[in-house]
Order: structure tokens, then sequence, then C-alpha cells
């Protein structure tokens, strides 16, 4: 025979019912279906919960636990579309898994919804410089400059440096490409982009 619940416990059932009707109901499952409203804000979680959530991810990150903090931070992308600085942490993560092409495309995407995203900027500025892409690179750091002039993104110095990096390979390509045309006429390839010493960390949550 079972033990009836506590009358706490049994208030509480009824109080964890009454929150999941409310929470789940038709208006809001249907908004949600017209992108009126995201998942995070459907299961109501808040922003300390997801600033936790987000917390672990990192850690993972820097344990190198790559393939599970990309678990966590695509599915806070799905929880939170509009929340870009997730779809940055991908795209670190990609990058450190040498799938360039993935990290390009993602954080394209990032910027797509969020041109102002300072950690999608310095991540795809590095991915190009990685790929040797380096106006491109270029092109990211100084966005970067734009939007913090002041220096309040850890991001922002990260993309210093990267642009450093940029430069460097720059004046080395346009250097090489003289000499070339000037000994032989010919053509020179592209100088590969120097990597930054700092890793390409997704910045923490705010």
């Amino acid at each position: 025979m079972s033990v009836p619940p506590k009358k706490n416990e049994k208030e509480k059932s009824e109080e964890q019912k009454r929150w999941e009707e409310e929470a789940y109901s038709p208006e809001r499952l249907k908004a949600v279906f017209e992108d009126r409203m995201t998942l995070r804000e459907l299961h109501r979680f808040s922003g300390e919960e997801m600033r936790q959530m987000a917390t672990v991810g990192y850690q993972l990150y820097e344990q190198g636990r790559f393939k599970e903090a990309k678990i966590v931070f695509e599915g806070l992308s799905v929880l939170d579309p509009q929340e870009t600085y997730y779809l940055s942490a991908v795209g670190a993560i990609y990058m450190e898994e040498e799938n360039l092409p993935m990290a390009e495309q993602v954080l394209n995407a990032a910027l797509t919804i969020n041109p102002k995203e300072v950690s999608a900027y310095v991540n795809r500025g590095e991915v190009y410089l990685r790929q040797g892409k380096l106006a491109e690179a270029a092109a990211d750091l100084k966005k970067v400059a734009e939007l913090d002039p002041q220096v309040k993104d850890p991001m922002t110095l990260r993309a210093r440096a990267l642009a450093q990096a940029a430069l460097e390979g720059i004046a080395k390509a346009k250097a090489e490409a003289a000499a070339a045309k000037k000994s032989t006429g010919e053509k020179p390839k592209s100088a590969p982009a120097k990597s930054a010493p700092a890793k390409g960390a997704p910045k923490k949550h705010k």
C-alpha cells in the first residue's frame, strides 16, 4: 500500500502542475512556433540559469573537452538564438578543432543575427588569419576597435594581438610581391597567416 503524500508535497505537486499548464499553454507554444517567443522564454530560464550553463560550457572548453562544450553552447543557442555569444563560442570551438570552414560558417551566422557581437568578429578574424585571408582578418579586427574603442571587452585585447599578426602578414606579402616582381616579374603566392600566441577562447558570459 502506497503512503499518501504529505500535505506540503501534494501542494507542491499541484503548484508544479499549475506552473506547467501555464508555461506550456497552447498560446505560449504557438508563440514559439511563430518565432514570437524563444525556448528560453517558454521554459522560463532565468538569466542566472543561462549564465551558469554557459559557465559550464566555458569550463569544458578550458579543459579541452571540445565536444561536450560544443553540445552545451549549441543547446544554449537553441534556447536563445538571439544571444549570439553562444554561436561565437561554437565557432571558437570549431576553430580549436581545426574545422575552419565550419567555424567561419557559424561565425557568419552569429554576425548576421548581431552585427555588433565583438567576440564573433575576433574569432572570425582569427579564422581568416589561419586561412591566410589577411585582408578579411584585418577588416574584422578593425571592426572590433570601432565597436569597443574603450576596450571594455577582454576580447578586444586579443583582437589587437591578432591585428598585429594580420598587419605583419600583409606587410610580408607586399614585400615578397615587390621582390618577386623586381627579380622575375612572376606573381608570388600570398604569405601564410602568422598565428597569434593566445587561444581564441569564448568570452565569459555576461
